[in-house]
């Protein structure tokens, strides 16, 4: 039994040793594969009909050039320190008031991981009904994909780490082919034109970087791997800079082309039948491995006595309950909500790292801060309270709901921190004095 848990050792309450550290390039594989997703191309298709080519690509370039400069942030905090999300918010929330905020992120990543398993087994049922003709429940789909996605996640990032260098770039090259094809057979007007739809350009902005920001927030899970902030950068670059723009380009295109909103049927259409079945496995297996890795770390930091390949089994027997059960459409608003709660964590740990650096390096520095910090509970509740009346247009900041969120918990957080700090300062002094 000690063989396996030194297989599945993952480092989930402690930093990252420097020998098993890994370049950019590799990271950004694990990111893009994360991001590779069946929700991801329909934002793809939404924005490209709403938009037109022009401006759909051009939306793309902001909001990935927005989620390079925040997911480098996080990234380069979790290369100096070598920790997990949950750990980092330990040390900005304390060490009471970082478990909670430990269980929303958990909540949250095994509740995608439900979602995306649904979806998956739509997809997959009206593949193999398109390309065999036979007909399976929903129920198996949903317990073929969880099984194996778990199988995966157990062994932590090395698993996520071997299936990226495997999965990604088939991926990229079934979705750069289908995007060759379908320019080779488009009218040039198709692409140009502009369109007049429902969506606005900063809409359109919104969604694609707000759609990732739970992602950029969670970035040290996959991050802390990473051997130094330069080549954090560089994979922030990779990743969101060039690899999103072009996926959600090869989502668009062929959707002007074909006038079809659904990939999978575009890819039936242009010859891709087994290819597509490939999209569609690997896709939905990598996002889903990174969704239900992030849950096992959460878990694993509050519940540190369970060995974390447990807490991930027990996260992805619950999302899949979620998918079996039905209730992915009324879990969805939920989720949703949470992913305005959740940016303004990794402002407040960006910004505790950039308060108090040494105390990130040791993580027995958690136990001497207080239970829950006042000021990080108070700048985290009255950003997601900004963000939620942005989001129903009662005002308008960045117009990225998120976005709001995180750069008002930020302003508020600091001199929040400074005051509170510098006030405990001078109540130690004069107890020195006095004593």
């Amino acid at each position: 039994m000690s063989n396996f848990n030194d297989l599945v050792e993952d480092y989930s309450t402690t930093p990252v040793p420097e020998g098993k550290t890994v370049n950019g390039l590799r990271l950004a594989l694990v990111v893009v594969g994360c991001g590779i997703a069946l929700p991801g191309f329909l934002n793809g298709v939404k924005i490209g009909t709403a938009l037109g080519l022009p401006d759909a690509v051009l939306a793309f370039l902001i909001a990935g050039l927005l989620l390079t400069f925040l997911g480098s942030c996080t990234a380069i905090v979790s290369a100096k320190t070598r920790l997990t999300t949950y750990m980092l918010a330990q040390f900005a929330f304390g060490p009471v008031g970082g478990k909670f905020v430990n269980m929303v992120l958990a909540t949250t990543m095994f509740g995608w991981f439900g979602v995306n398993a649904f979806m998956f087994a739509e997809a997959c049922q009206s593949m193999i009904w398109n390309l065999t003709g036979f007909h399976f429940s929903y129920n198996i789909y949903i317990i073929i994909g969880s099984v194996l996605m778990v199988a995966t996640t157990i062994f932590g990032f090395k698993a996520l780490d071997k299936l990226a260098l495997v999965a990604v770039p088939i991926l990229l090259f079934i979705l750069i082919t289908v995007l060759v094809i379908s320019f080779t057979k488009a009218e040039p007007g198709v692409l140009l034109a502009t369109h007049q739809g429902t969506m606005s350009f900063g809409l359109a902005v919104s969604a694609t970087a707000g759609g990732n920001m739970v992602m950029v927030a969670a970035m040290p899970d996959v991050a802390r791997y990473i051997s130094g902030k330069g080549q954090a950068v560089l994979a922030m670059f990779i990743s969101f800079t060039l690899a999103a723009p072009l996926i959600l380009t090869a989502a668009a295109v062929p959707s002007l082309v074909t006038g079809e909103s659904d990939l999978l049927k575009i890819l039936m259409g242009l010859g891709f039948g087994v290819p597509a079945l490939l999209v569609l496995v690997l896709s939905t297996w990598t996002a889903n491995a990174s969704n239900l890795y992030g849950a096992g770390l959460g878990l694993a930091a509050t519940f540190i006595r369970i060995p974390q390949w447990k807490l991930m089994i027990g996260a992805g027997l619950a999302g899949m309950a979620i998918a079996m059960l039905g209730i992915v459409n009324h879990f969805i608003p939920f989720l949703l909500f949470l992913g305005i709660l959740i940016p303004p964590v990794a402002g407040i740990y960006v910004a505790f790292y950039i308060l108090y650096p040494d105390k990130m390096k040791d993580v027995s520095e958690i136990s001497k801060l207080p239970g829950t910090s006042i000021p990080a509970f108070t700048a985290w509740g009255i950003g997601v309270a900004v963000a939620t009346a942005t989001a129903f247009d009662f005002f308008t900041l960045t117009t990225i709901p998120s976005c709001d969120a995180l750069i008002t918990s930020v302003i508020l957080y600091m001199p929040l921190e400074y005051m509170l700090n510098a006030r405990r300062s001078r109540l130690e002094s004069q107890l020195v004095r006095r004593y």
